[in-house]
């Protein structure tokens, strides 16, 4: 048993260190405080150098992330260099600014609004861009609620890519996407599409109708039927139909034998479905470009061989042959095939508009 008088020395011991755990807690070096003091220097640094129009700072601790799409790369230094020198740099305890994370872009290498979602199965698969953490957590969360089938969710954050109304747009087509039995979904800078199979002609009238009507700076298209029903509905935006045909094929690469021009089944299945969406496009040709894989002519004359193995499993769905372009991508295209909708011709203008 202790001592009365080594009592009261455990005591005073004690009280001395709870003491100074409140005072450092309390103090301006506390972790807390430091991190705030951080937060509002950072901020007046950017500020200062006119920054703050374009760039959001976030301290964690004493690390600063900046993020935000800048004008040109003498603004983009401006603003990591300021955030740097906000505060002094010195010791973990009473320092400032230990480094800065650097996630601005430049407004013109900005990566363009996607987003894609499949169906199937009762299974959602979504992959694409977000423009920032809360908008990607929000889209995984209404994910995960409305497909109890499962969401598998591969959103990668690129900041500022989105224009006002995408994740409203989103919203939509994953909440038609709900209602079919099967389907895809994409969104692609202003537009959106949606397409598959409903249940029953009503679902697929509701959903073909919810799509076209838009939603703020979007314009949607949807390609909507029942197992053994039509489309009943024509396409003639040139970008709305390669999205209903890139979404029609799906995300799964297509598949050839090594060496050679052969498709697997399941690509020749997904490229069947892709001309079945372009059956309802009025513009065309459509060009399958297909990318050559080396550097000899060998390989440009099989990558051709191959667009038209891609060709003969779209017309499958009743196309004619008339309506596709075959070409050969050099090696630098960032896709191993692609489709693009060749514009229709300007009409001529009429004579007796046409002013003397």
């Amino acid at each position: 048993m202790l001592s009365p008088r080594r009592q009261s020395a455990l005591i005073a011991v004690t009280l001395f260190f709870v003491l100074g755990l409140l005072a450092i807690g309390a103090s301006p070096l506390s972790a807390g405080s430091l991190q705030a003091r951080l937060q509002t220097a950072a901020e007046d640094a950017l500020m200062r150098v006119d920054a703050d129009r374009w760039a959001t700072v976030t301290l964690n601790g004493q690390v600063a992330t900046l993020t935000g799409l800048a004008p040109d790369r003498r603004a983009q230094s401006e603003a990591r260099d300021a955030v740097a020198r906000s505060s002094w740099a010195g010791g973990v305890v009473a320092g400032g600014v230990t480094a800065v994370i650097d996630q601005t872009r430049l407004a013109r290498e900005a990566a363009p609004v996607q987003f894609s979602a499949e169906k199937a199965a009762g299974r959602v698969q979504i992959s694409g861009l977000a423009p920032d953490a809360a908008t990607m957590d929000r889209i995984e969360a209404i994910a995960r609620r409305q497909f109890p089938g499962g969401a598998d969710v591969d959103l990668q954050l690129a900041p500022g890519s989105a224009p006002e109304g995408f994740e409203v747009t989103v919203q939509l087509v994953l909440s038609e996407l709900t209602r079919l039995d099967s389907g895809a979904a994409r969104v692609a800078r202003d537009r959106y599409v949606l397409t598959g199979l409903a249940p029953d002609s009503a679902t697929a009238i509701r959903a073909r109708q919810a799509i076209a009507r838009g939603v703020e700076s979007f314009v949607g298209a949807a390609l909507v039927r029942t197992d053994a029903g039509e489309f009943g509905t024509e396409i003639d935006d040139p970008v709305h139909c390669r999205l209903l045909i890139e979404a029609a094929q799906g995300t799964r690469p297509v598949a050839f034998s090594a060496g050679g021009n052969a498709l697997t089944s399941a690509s020749i299945a997904n490229l069947r479905q892709a001309g079945a969406a372009y059956t309802a496009c009025t513009s065309g040709p459509l060009i399958v470009a297909v990318r050559a894989e080396g550097p000899e002519m060998a390989d440009e004359e099989l990558a051709l061989l191959r667009a038209e193995a891609v060709i003969d499993a779209m017309s499958a769905a009743g196309l004619e042959r008339a309506r596709f372009l075959a070409e050969s991508a050099p090696q630098e295209a960032d896709r191993a095939l692609r489709f693009e909708l060749v514009p229709p011709p300007a009409e001529p203008a009429d004579p007796e508009q046409i002013e003397e």
